[in-house]
């Protein structure tokens, strides 16, 4: 990059930012994220499906269960007007949706067919919208007045931020094709550091492109004699994924560039160019591989079809080998009273005396049963007599067995936490009281990559002396992706080796499913449901502690109410894992 350019790069990228900011701090600007959990929240209730709401390119649409709007809205005067559009278009897309107004698969269209479509659609669709919600014509009318305000005499009114866009609905792929012709970095998780972390722009639609070594080897080179402002789209081609860290010295051109297509590959990388994008489904399954490594089959679901896809994923169960003693020591050390605060709320909670009521003996009434012992006397019916309440200290008869994704999403940050220092130091902080405590419980570890090589790694095991193990928590790293659905079956099987009666796996993640090929959206999050389901009939509880924001919109769909908290600092998770272990001992 020469002089000129790179100092002519740094003005306009100051400018924009500065101009981006001004508008974003302003106090009459909705921004979406801000209100997006509400928003999802009242789209499902009138929609009556699971509809997730994502930030828009431009003026957004619907696409499947996926609403699209603008990441912010600034156009009015006052916040209340602003937030009167978002709520105008949410219920203008769920009657879009209920009529099916919009791009079906193998239909090709533009951009400005798509807009054009959305405004031929809007008669019927505001028919209805004002005979269901009268309160959206006014908010309509003032929409209108205002883009109308805002053209000369020689533009034409734009519209497009209240009728949105056509978006293509897309259906799953049923082909048969798989991933082929890995080499033997798929069997290992990516090792190199990632140093570079930066959110894209929003992403609407996308194409996920399989390729496989033999095509990129194939690949002969091209070169377009022309200077570039900014990043090149995809034409056809392959390029050399060699893996340099260069995001940031591209991130202006970047945020020009439109991603409508992504490439899986295997190579090592260094950074990370992150963007929320839905239905994936164009992503293969991967081609049955051979392993000569010790592994168990599990069967994985397929909800498509409501069947299971037998002997589908395989698991290798391992055992840590490395010790990082400084971890453990560092660990305990900077959370010193943290731990002793943690003790005295168990030891208080171990200590209980759990009542039992309906007793035929006991220190106190038991009120319920004096109530019914009077109705039935006054009924002629024959009383019981067990009205007393008693206090019995209960049994030990529980297993735990903490779960932790380790996969490389917990490389990421949570409220300026790193994900997996919190899955370890919450691990090594709860394991030393539930050691005190003469309580069974197990630590393992999961990531992925592709249902034939799915990793369990064991940290500390049921039956493992906790003197030695809690050192080897410290040496776990970021690896892979996350199968989640596999990760449940091998640790719901462990557990049914226990001879205990009170049994729960606690999964500690940022709870999105996804892997290299095929286990996204909802194949992931349906086949999580199901494991779940398993481990529930064979009287396995479960419970899901998430370290991520984002993860209140996909979460209660896979555990339901009441089974997960949505968490970021080590604090917040060793006081909900105290309030779960009370839960736990009075079950």
């Amino acid at each position: 990059m020469s002089l000129d350019e790179y100092i002519y790069g740094k003005i306009a990228k100051f400018f924009k930012v500065k101009k981006q900011k001004a508008l974003l701090e302003a106090e009459n600007t909705v921004k979406l994220e801000d209100i997006k959990q509400r928003l999802t929240i009242f789209s499902r209730a009138i929609t009556g499906n699971a509809i997730d709401v994502y930030p828009a390119e431009r003026e957004g649409g619907y696409k499947n269960n996926n609403f699209f709007l603008p990441s912010f809205y600034a156009e009015f005067d006052t916040y209340e007007q602003n937030l009167s559009f978002y709520l105008f278009r949410i219920l203008y897309l769920s009657i879009q949706k209920n009529r099916n107004l919009n791009w079906h698969e193998g239909e090709n269209h533009d951009l400005a067919d798509s807009r054009l479509k959305a405004i031929e659609s809007s008669d019927e669709i505001l028919k209805i919208l004002f005979e269901e919600y009268p309160i959206t014509k006014e908010i309509y009318q003032e929409l209108i007045a205002h883009y109308k305000a805002k053209i000369t005499e020689k533009q034409a009114v734009d519209y497009s931020f209240i009728y949105g866009k056509w978006m293509r609905n897309q259906k799953e792929d049923t082909s048969n094709n798989k991933l082929q012709n890995f080499n033997n970095k798929v069997k290992k998780a990516i090792e190199e550091e990632i140093t570079t972390i930066l959110k894209a722009n929003p992403v609407e639609e996308m194409t996920t492109l399989q390729i496989d070594k033999k095509q990129q080897e194939d690949y002969v080179m091209t070169h377009d004699f022309e200077k570039m402002d900014i990043a090149e789209e995809w034409d056809g081609g392959w390029r050399d994924f060699d893996g340099d860290d260069e995001l940031e010295d591209h991130s202006n051109a970047l945020d020009e560039t439109n991603m409508k297509f992504t490439v899986r590959v295997d190579d090592a990388t260094h950074s990370i160019y992150q963007a929320d994008f839905v239905e994936n489904i164009n992503v293969k399954e991967s081609a049955e591989a051979q392993s000569s490594d010790f592994y168990i089959a599990y069967d994985e679901w397929n909800y498509a079809t409501k069947s299971y896809k037998a002997e589908f994923c395989k698991v290798y169960p391992k055992k840590i080998l490395e010790n990082d003693i400084n971890y453990y020591k560092k660990t305990i050390n900077d959370n010193a009273s943290t731990l002793m605060g943690l003790r005295k709320m168990l030891t208080n909670i171990n200590n209980k005396m759990q009542q039992r009521r309906r007793q035929s003996q006991g220190d106190e009434f038991d009120i319920d049963a004096l109530t019914d012992m009077y109705l039935d006397i006054h009924s002629g019916r024959t009383p019981s007599e067990k009205v007393y309440l008693s206090k019995r200290k209960k049994e030990k008869d529980l297993s735990i067995l903490m779960l932790l994704d380790i996969s490389l999403s917990s490389d990421g940050y949570a409220a300026n936490n790193r994900v997996i220092d919190v899955e370890k130091q919450v691990s090594i902080l709860f394991g030393e009281i539930l050691n005190e405590f003469n309580v069974d419980f197990a630590i393992d570890g999961f990531y992925s990559k592709t249902r034939n090589y799915s990793t369990y790694l064991s940290l500390k095991g049921f039956d493992e002396d906790w003197a030695k193990s809690k050192y080897r928590i410290g040496a776990a790293e970021p690896e892979g992706y996350t199968r989640i659905g596999a990760a449940l079956r091998h640790a719901g099987s462990l557990l049914d080796k226990r001879d205990t009666k009170n049994k729960w796996v606690i999964l500690i993640s940022d709870g999105k499913p996804n892997d290299y090929d095929r286990y996204e959206g909802k194949y992931g999050i349906n086949d999580v449901k199901q494991a779940l389901r398993e481990l529930n009939e064979r009287n396995i509880n479960s419970y899901a502690l998430a370290i991520e924001a984002n993860a209140k919109y996909y979460l209660p769909q896979m555990f339901g109410a009441n089974h997960y908290e949505i968490l970021t600092t080590p604090v917040e998770l060793l006081q909900s894992l105290v309030k779960l272990y009370e839960k736990i001992k009075h079950k």
